[in-house]
């Protein structure tokens, strides 16, 4: 077997991409499940930021089609 740098270079962009892809989803869908909720209080922090950023969204279209 070949050490670890040399296999690498027979990997062409493309798999490596295609690789590294696959093993993020893969964590993502791990970490996903353990991932606790946020305390209530960043969650009221999150909603209200939310709000905020859809009142500037809303003002702009409107000031933009007026």
């Amino acid at each position: 077997m070949e050490p670890p740098s040399r296999i690498s270079e027979h990997i062409d962009r493309k798999t490596a991409r295609s690789i590294c892809d696959e093993v993020g989803d893969r964590l993502q869908q791990d970490l996903a499940h353990e991932v606790s909720p946020l305390p209530p209080y960043l969650e009221r922090l999150v909603d209200e930021m939310r709000k905020q950023e859809r009142h500037l969204t809303d003002g702009v279209e409107s000031w933009r089609y007026r």
